[in-house]
């Protein structure tokens, strides 16, 4: 890839100028090539947060805005580079490549197989700018394994999940077709580690799937972004979910569905202490496993809110010191003198922003209101504050 110096001059230059700003200067340059600036100046602004690794080293190519977007990021790349092991490891699915990299630095011998030709080129050039031991092949998944006469460990498949004309998610539609070429796959190795979008139904998934041994729900800062099935041939285990999230320190919370579904929950009004499950078993729906494990009582069936009269060291969530409960009646709210919190709603009648408006609160502070429905169907305001990690 060669590209004029001139355009490297403008790219260190503009950086860290907003990208309608650098798209008004283009417009005054048009001897440069305007896309490509576009996707490397985007690229290094997003690389920051997203890819340390990456953006640290200024010889890096980023992809489209898209590809980059779709991308893992490093911390979720580090993660599922941690639940596998072995020597060798095909990608199926290389994309821009952050997975394969970081599989690379645990195992011998890595396959990256990537359709795109212009995603190919951008990804096996930042491979010799990293020194990563990848061999990588231009080519579909379908044909690669038409062809291929190796063995692997794991494989490794992340299918795209967007058509042409709108996002899907459901197994059936992605590509490659999953399902279709999952006996193949098992003929070349026993171990397959699929990626899913979080908006797929983790129990349908597992039905399709069938040889599912490990569920993986990863969250980053209490945000859902990875579910990994970990596929094993013919295996007889009890199928474990395990939620994950990432931030300052990591929250981990197994369980298994059988237990889920034969389990009992009490219910009560708030008590003390509230508590919110992270986004990842929120996701998975823990939902009596972690009142039993913690010996919660629920607020209401569907609220998936928690409470305690004392506190819990702990819980792989949120936990919030009750001050206050009242009926949802603004008359009520407002002899409290509160002008300003952080509103949730679980389980309610109506949606944040009514909310905030009908108690005259402006966002953020200390302060968080948690609006909930009781096991009496009876609408509710918990006034809360956040406690540290106990």
């Amino acid at each position: 890839m060669t590209t004029p110096p001139a355009t490297y001059q403008f790219i260190e230059k503009q950086k860290d100028t907003p990208l309608h700003e650098v798209a008004l200067l283009l417009g005054k340059t048009p001897s440069l090539n305007k896309e490509f600036i576009i996707n490397q100046i985007n690229g290094i602004q997003k690389a920051v947060n997203k890819l340390p690794e990456f953006a640290a080293n200024k010889e890096i190519i980023y992809p489209t805005p898209l590809s980059l977007e779709q991308c893992s990021s490093e911390v979720a790349a580090i993660f599922k580079s941690n639940l596998i092991s072995g020597n060798s490891l095909l990608d199926l699915t290389g994309g821009f490549g952050v997975d394969t990299y970081f599989f690379s630095k645990r195992f011998n011998q890595i396959i990256y197989v990537e359709q795109q030709k212009s995603l190919f080129e951008i990804a096996t050039a930042n491979f010799n700018v990293l020194k990563a031991n990848i061999t990588a092949i231009c080519s579909s998944a379908e044909i690669f394994l038409v062809t291929n006469q190796e063995q692997f460990d794991i494989i490794y498949i992340d299918p795209a999940r967007r058509n042409q004309s709108q996002k899907v998610f459901q197994l059936e539609d992605c590509s490659p077709p999953v399902l279709e070429m999952l006996p193949k796959l098992f003929t070349i190795s026993s171990t397959i580690l699929i990626k899913t979008s979080p908006m797929l139904d983790i129990k349908k998934a597992i039905q399709q799937l069938k040889c599912v041994e490990r569920v993986f729900v990863l969250s980053i800062k209490n945000e859902c972004k990875e579910v990994l099935y970990l596929l094993q041939k013919n295996t007889t285990d009890i199928l474990e979910i395990n939620t994950i999230n990432i931030s300052e320190s990591e929250q981990h919370f197994n369980f298994n569905y059988l237990d889920e579904e034969n389990l009992s929950v009490n219910f009560s009004n708030p008590q003390n202490y509230l508590y919110e499950p992270n986004a990842s078993i929120l996701k998975a729906g823990g939902f009596k496993s972690i009142a039993n494990t913690f010996s919660l009582t629920k607020i209401a069936s569907n609220s998936h809110l928690y409470t305690s009269v004392e506190p819990i060291s702990d819980f792989p969530g949120r936990t919030f010191k009750i001050n206050n409960v009242l009926a949802y009646q603004a008359n009520q709210f407002k002899l409290l003198g509160i002008t300003k919190a952080n509103v949730s709603c679980r389980n309610f009648k109506e949606n944040v922003e009514t909310v905030r408006k009908k108690l005259k609160l402006k966002d953020g502070g200390n302060i968080f209101i948690f609006a909930t429905t009781t096991s009496e169907n009876k609408p509710i305001l918990c006034i809360t504050e956040k406690v540290a990690d106990l």
